[in-house]
């Protein structure tokens, strides 16, 4: 009789180890996921980018600025087309709106840079003093 039940518990101890053997690899692969996912974090953080790269950051964010800018006053100037001088040429409170928020989301686009561009020039002067 046991003889009979020896498949079994083979069968069973089988199960068993597999059961275990994805069990570990489950968690491998979560810590791999977990790992990679802040490695990615580390690497794609816009301060880390802009350590990398600050002349290509400040001409994308004055591009940025640029274009955003052109975007508000086409916005806002009345069209130049329509000859008409009535009421419907005056802003609307929703352009005039709009052009307040263009206005600060610029400025302080404009002084994010610098404070960021003077924070960068300072720690470039202050390294080159430490190693003198």
């Amino acid at each position: 009789m046991a003889q009979d039940t020896e498949p079994f518990t083979n069968i069973e101890a089988r199960i068993q180890h597999l059961q275990d053997s994805i069990a570990q690899h489950s968690q491998q692969l979560k810590t791999r996921a977990s790992r990679l996912k802040d490695d990615l974090q580390d690497e794609l953080a816009p301060e880390e980018i802009i350590r990398k790269y600050p002349l290509q950051s400040a001409a994308a964010s004055l591009i940025a600025g640029v274009l955003t800018g052109k975007f508000i006053r086409a916005v806002v100037t009345p069209s130049t087309r329509s000859h008409e001088k009535s009421i419907e040429n005056r802003p609307s409170e929703f352009k005039t709106a709009l052009s307040d928020i263009g206005v600060d989301i610029l400025r302080s686009g404009k002084d994010l840079a610098f404070t960021y561009f003077r924070h960068y020039l300072d720690n470039r002067i202050n390294n080159k003093k430490n190693h003198s």
